[in-house]
């Protein structure tokens, strides 16, 4: 089995949650409970539970934030496909020609921020060790 990054979060509702991520992003349901949700999100295990005091409130979540580099075409496709969506954009899909570089910053339905990035030449821009 190849690693999974998992990520976990508290939220307030899991059906506008599961909604949200299904449905603008794209990921799919894994394991699912009363309690709390699997939802798979480019690669990564994002479990959702239902404990909306745990959610931070501003300004302490302000800049906390997890994200995913996507393939240049495949960010284009989700940046379109979240526009017409009316998505609420911290940053609004940003393509920087000079830099080789699009950003993009959502806030999902608790206000955590997804950050998705793509590189015209990702191996240059990341210096992934190997």
């Amino acid at each position: 089995m190849a690693p999974a990054f998992h990520l976990s979060l508290s939220v307030a509702d899991l059906d506008r949650t599961e909604a949200f991520y299904t449905g603008a992003l794209g990921a799919r349901v894994g394991r699912r409970t009363r309690a709390w949700i699997d939802v798979w999100l480019f690669g990564a295990q994002v479990t959702v539970y239902a404990r909306p005091g745990g959610v931070l409130p501003l300004p302490q979540r302000d800049t906390l934030h997890f994200g995913a580099t996507l393939a240049w075409d495949d960010w284009e496709v989700l940046a379109g496909r979240l526009n017409e969506a009316k998505a609420i954009f911290r940053l609004s899909p940003t393509v920087d020609d000079a830099r080789g570089q699009a950003k993009m910053m959502l806030v999902d339905p608790d206000g955590y921020l997804i950050e998705i990035k793509a590189y015209r030449d990702p191996e240059a821009a990341l210096n992934r060790p190997l």
